[in-house]
């Protein structure tokens, strides 16, 4: 019974989140112009070229899609989490048969499941207009279904691990700002990391923030299962080390909390 109650949170979750699907719509159509956007930007660069590192036209702006739709997915985690701890809230839902931090990994893979697919069905539609469609074999569609599934946890686990130092910066907005941005660059988000200088690119392959967009995005459009096998492995080693930090530092931190009023 211990993990069914997640399930169920995650479920109720997934039909509350239904009723925000305007919310969702707004904010998948916003992605799509982006995408939009993204393409006409990659179309003057490859106006003299038809390859840029490795990249056709056609891999870049679905590898960019992918991209998007992981990384927008799941919201702002750290926010939510990081006022919920700095306030005090949080001593609310310690009291409950559940604990903290797989709450809010269910209910963030519900939201992030409903987001991705939105925002993953817009970007598509934009570039399979624009573009046109990506040679894809249907066998891998599993495969890549378990790196996407690897590569939002792995997303999660570093904001719930950041958000917990809302109770020493309390400001939990900046953090989500800052985090987001080294995301978008040494995550491979906004550019696939081969583009950039030889130096930056090393590390940012050796950062755990590539297997949560640049390395899913690569392996989607370019699928390969030794490259698949290193990835998950890569990925489950990543998630292991910062659930175990997390915990570590979660433990810590709820006795710094202190509850004013009652």
């Amino acid at each position: 019974m211990g993990l069914i109650k997640y399930l169920h949170i995650g479920r109720i979750s997934f039909k509350n989140n239904l009723a925000y699907k305007t919310d969702f719509l707004v904010g998948s159509l916003f992605i799509a112009l982006i995408i939009f956007i993204l393409i006409n930007l990659w179309q003057t660069m490859y106006a003299d070229r038809a390859v840029i590192e490795g990249f056709t036209i056609t891999m870049m702006i679905w590898y960019l899609v992918m991209t998007e739709s992981i990384v927008t997915s799941p919201g702002r985690v750290i926010e939510q989490m990081g006022d919920e701890i700095r306030s005090g809230d949080i001593a609310q839902k310690l009291n409950k048969p559940y604990n903290y931090v797989l709450f809010h990994y269910a209910e963030s893979m519900a939201k992030s499941a409903q987001r991705f697919v939105l925002t993953f069905l817009f970007g598509g539609i934009v570039t399979l207009l624009l573009i046109g469609p990506l040679t894809f074999n249907l066998n891998h569609f599993f495969p890549i279904l378990l790196v996407v599934i690897l590569a939002l946890t792995l997303h999660f686990t570093l904001m719930a691990l950041i958000s917990v130092f809302a109770l020493w910066l309390e400001d939990s907005k900046s953090m989500h700002f800052i985090y987001q941005k080294v995301v978008f660059v040494l995550g491979g988000m906004l550019l696939p990391l081969d583009i950039f200088p030889d130096w930056l690119a090393s590390i940012g392959k050796s950062l755990p923030f590539s297997f949560i967009a640049y390395f899913p995005a690569k392996l989607f459009v370019g699928f390969n299962w030794n490259d698949f096998l290193i990835l998950i492995a890569k990925q489950i080693g990543w998630i292991l080390i910062f659930v175990a930090c997390t915990i570590i530092v979660y433990r810590i931190s709820f006795k710094r909390i202190s509850i004013n009023g009652g």
